[in-house]
């Protein structure tokens, strides 16, 4: 008789869906969340793998929808990185991830789209790469950014259509800027194939924003940046994301692309159940400052800021630990409702919150464990250990 595999995680302070329980024990078995006691359970000696958590704080793990890279590496490389890239996540608590892809060239954007299905499809689950996020090619290029202009694709929706069957069900997440010529055919396939739109690099109007939202488009890419900032006389991306409650915003916080304040401010309007921290992280986040080519275009790092050679940001070097502590130490969120910036709304947002997202008893257990200072001590997806200090 194969015997159940059962672990407890006893002593922690465990962040729930609703509540931070000290001392508290998560008894997994067989992958999942089976019982969380607010008081040391007495177990069956010898029957548990018990691993001690005193001192430490255990929560979901961390879900990134908008990261490129990083420790030298990005996902429009060949796929023989996307197993260390895969490594370096967990060891920064990130049990799901959307590998996200800068605009590129037909040419370059399906090949590094099948590899990462492929990829996927391979691992079959076993892997907290759960699918992609194209952020672009069809954005505007008077909202660039920090991205390759010359890799600006204008629509097409026949080309789209052979990306997104090279993606094979695997493309969950698409920036797109929605007033470019020809871009509705591409939105109306990409929600009929279940693939989530958000807003971002765009100039969109108030009345755009209302279209788009009404037609089912769901977040907003990394709010305040590569849009149009507020105007009392003039509506548009901002506004209508901040009033909507249909809408989710991804939010970078690290202190170099939103200040604390309009951090808190689009809390306090949205919601953390409508607002996603995301890492916007690049190749060069845990190799240090200097110069990196990535999907086109040279940028440069100096002091953790990524920024293209006429000075707008590019990315990020952020890491989802140091974004939660940001929110938690800077911005002033308890860990509950930042949780939920770091996991739920996330979890939400992709349709996989039954599964996954909070601790929750039945859930799977897709764990991360920090120390007081957030360092991952430890990572788990589905109750295996993934990653320990």
């Amino acid at each position: 008789m194969r015997m159940r595999r059962r672990t407890a995680l006893i002593n922690g302070r465990v962040v729930t869906a609703r509540t931070v329980i000290d001392k508290g024990t998560l008894l997994l078995e067989e992958g999942r969340i089976e019982r969380i006691f607010d008081k040391p359970p007495e177990l069956p000696e010898g029957s548990v793998e018990i691993i001690d958590c005193s001192g430490k704080i255990v929560m979901p793990g961390f879900i990134d929808l908008h990261t490129h890279g990083g420790i030298g590496c990005d996902f429009a490389d060949g796929e023989e990185i996307l197993p260390a890239l895969s490594n370096y996540y967990f060891s920064h608590g990130v049990t799901s991830l959307l590998a996200t892809l800068s605009p590129l060239p037909y040419s370059l954007l399906k090949p590094a789209v099948e590899r990462i299905a492929n990829y996927c499809i391979d691992k079959k689950g076993n892997t907290n790469i759960y699918g992609l996020h194209l952020e672009g090619p069809y954005i505007n290029k008077e909202m660039c950014g920090g991205n390759q202009r010359d890799y600006v694709e204008a629509p097409n929706i026949d080309e789209w259509s052979k990306v997104r069957e090279t993606g094979k069900g695997l493309i969950k997440l698409m920036t797109l800027a929605p007033e470019l010529p020809g871009v509705l055919p591409i939105i109306k396939d990409s929600i009929t194939n279940g693939i989530i739109i958000s807003i971002g690099h765009s100039k969109a109007s108030g009345d755009i924003m209302v279209q788009m939202i009404s037609m089912g488009a769901k977040q907003v890419t990394h709010l305040f940046n590569s849009m149009p900032q507020l105007h009392h006389r003039e509506d548009g991306i901002l506004l209508e994301t901040l009033l909507s409650e249909k809408i989710d915003a991804q939010i970078i916080a690290d202190g170099i692309h939103v200040h604390p304040k309009a951090i808190e401010m689009a809390i306090r309007l949205k919601t953390p159940d409508h607002i996603l921290l995301i890492t916007d992280s690049t190749r060069a986040t845990q190799v240090g400052d200097g110069e990196y080519v990535s999907a086109g275009r040279k940028v440069v790092v100096k002091g953790g800021a990524v920024r293209s050679e006429d000075g707008a940001l590019a990315g990020s070097t952020l890491v989802m630990e140091k974004g939660l502590a940001y929110l938690s130490r800077t911005v002033g969120i308890d860990l509950v409702e930042a949780s939920k910036m770091t996991s739920l709304t996330a979890a939400r947002s992709l349709g996989i919150e039954k599964v996954t997202g909070s601790v929750e008893e039945g859930k799977r257990a897709d764990l991360v464990v920090l120390d007081d200072e957030f360092n991952v001590n430890l990572t788990m997806l589905g109750g295996e250990i993934k990653y320990t200090s």
